[in-house]
């Protein structure tokens, strides 16, 4: 069995830096990547981040490697 999953993935200089997180929801890769390349250090009015960009990739992974090779950092959920 497989399952999908979304790949936050880091690059400097435009190249991979190899740093990637697994998230179970694409809403949580997206703000994460968002507030990673929005961050305002050295931008008074706003922009992108230069130092590095991050974008999320969707994944096929084997379902057994779901939270024992693989752990997901989406925010728990309130019960």
């Amino acid at each position: 069995m497989t399952m999908m999953v979304y790949v936050l993935i880091v690059l400097e200089a435009g190249k991979p830096t190899g740093e990637q997180f697994f998230f179970r929801e694409l809403t949580s890769c997206l703000e994460v990547s968002n507030a990673l390349n929005s961050q305002r250090i050295g931008f008074p009015l706003g922009g992108r981040n230069r130092f590095f960009e991050s974008y999320c990739r969707v994944r096929e992974i084997p379902t057994g490697d779901a939270g024992t090779k693989i752990q997901f950092r989406d925010p728990t959920q309130p019960q």
